[in-house]
């Protein structure tokens, strides 16, 4: 057809393009060896801990991703594992029997050698009542632990919220129809076009995307004026929403809100990261929201921290009962969220941390009296003092970071230091960036 239409060295320019096949071949070879070369690392012996994500399909089964963490040359490694295709019908202690079929059977590995897992939390799945928890200890002889992501414990908090903000959440969602027809999607982006708007199209609104709300809110209030534009003359009932004061005020405080929560979620994700710095985020975000709290119960409330908030109001005309009135369920959504994530993180959990502090950097403890109140015993005491007193290997923390650590086990002989630090579980649960960060990395949870 090329050489009919055009001429025959146009033609033969076809032939320097790969064919599907080729390009499936390579594509198969090439997974095969990253497969191998993982599973080449993890028969070693080595230390691990593994990740789990459940996820439905476009069919009725549920996909089952599982990611590994572990320590090799000096640094900490993160890579796709498996992924198991799983019915719905299927218990968790079926799930953990098809999860062993694939580390155990398949790949050869041995369950000893996981210090840990991390997931979603999802009960029927893999919660911690299910069946692949459950089992854990017994297949570890009690070697690993068990914790709910980090990420999703924040995205369950987020979704606290008083019941005439949650109308405001879904009427938004409503309006955000326009998205799901090509027909009037087309036709609002030509409309945006046309008048010179910033934006010219929506955003998709899912309940797997955990970020999804605040981006979808952040398009709807840019895009409120055009929309109801739009609404209005395809004569839909929906065109009025956007004409009531009150909603706009709550959908401007909605945006702030979930955006606030988004960039949360963003900062516990990503590399080079750890559970110490995770907790303080966390940590930090409740007392956060103690102090806006204040801010809006003084004399002369304050609303900085709710940037279209504020901006909504220094722009137009609010009645101070209309004020007075959204003011009252914004300190009813804050408190809730507050108590919502005191739950989700309670202080107790995180006493472990606290006494491993000396983790998180142990050259803060260069005198006998700061080391006596970590509580360690007589040999740790010793070997804390001995490491924090190293300008050497103080050098080499601040150049390494987490992989400090790494290089300590690899590099010291004998039973150096080996009461101190136990075995590498202490190091992959302390010192490595959050296993709860993998998924979002790899774009699973966005």
């Amino acid at each position: 057809m090329v050489r009919t239409i055009f001429d025959d060295k146009s033609a033969d320019k076809l032939k320097t393009i790969s064919s599907d096949d080729i390009i499936s071949l390579r594509m198969c070879t090439i997974a095969e060896h990253l497969e191998t070369m993982l599973l080449t690392r993890l028969q070693t012996g080595i230390d691990f801990v593994i990740q789990l994500n459940d996820s439905t399909g476009l069919g009725s089964g549920t996909t089952l991703l599982v990611y590994v963490r572990y320590a090799w040359q000096e640094d900490f490694m993160e890579d796709f594992l498996c992924c198991l295709n799983i019915t719905s019908h299927l218990s968790g202690l079926d799930i953990f029997t098809e999860l062993e079929k694939c580390i155990v059977g398949r790949y050869k590995l041995n369950w000893k050698n996981c210090k840990g897992i991390t997931s979603d939390g999802a009960a029927s799945k893999t919660g911690r009542h299910s069946g692949v928890i459950k089992k854990l200890p017994e297949v570890t002889n009690n070697g690993a632990v068990w914790n709910h992501c980090f990420i999703h414990r924040e995205a369950l908090a987020s979704r606290e919220i008083p019941q005439n903000l949650l109308e405001v959440l879904k009427n938004a969602v409503k309006v955000n129809f326009i998205k799901g027809s090509p027909l009037n999607n087309q036709l609002l982006e030509t409309f945006c076009s046309e008048i010179g708007a910033n934006r010219t199209h929506l955003l998709y609104h899912t309940k797997v995307r955990w970020l999804s709300h605040g981006k979808i809110l952040s398009r709807v209030y840019e895009l409120r004026n055009e929309i109801h534009l739009f609404l209005t003359e395809k004569k839909s009932h929906s065109a009025s929403i956007l004409e009531d004061d009150m909603w706009v005020m709550k959908l401007a405080y909605l945006t702030d809100i979930f955006g606030i929560l988004h960039e949360l979620s963003l900062k516990l994700q990503g590399e080079n990261s750890n559970i110490f710095q995770q907790v303080e985020r966390i940590q930090g975000f409740p007392k956060t929201l103690l102090l806006w709290q204040a801010r809006l119960k003084s004399r002369r409330p304050s609303y900085d921290m709710f940037p279209r908030f504020l901006q909504r109001i220094e722009e137009n005309v609010i009645s101070e009962n209309l004020l007075k009135e959204i003011k009252l369920e914004i300190l009813v959504h804050l408190t809730s969220l507050s108590q919502t994530f005191n739950h989700f993180f309670p202080e107790e959990k995180f006493e472990t941390l606290r006494e491993n502090s000396w983790v998180k950097d142990p050259f803060a403890f260069r005198n006998p009296e700061s080391v006596i109140e970590l509580n360690l015993v007589p040999e740790e005491e010793s070997e804390l003092l001995q490491l924090s007193s190293s300008y050497t290997l103080k050098t080499d923390y601040e150049a390494l970071t987490s992989a400090f650590w790494i290089k300590i086990l690899s590099s010291i002989e004998g039973d150096f230091f080996t009461c101190l630090f136990g075995t590498r579980n202490k190091v992959l649960e302390y010192s490595s960036p959050g296993i709860s960060h993998m998924s979002a990395q790899r774009g699973f949870s966005e």
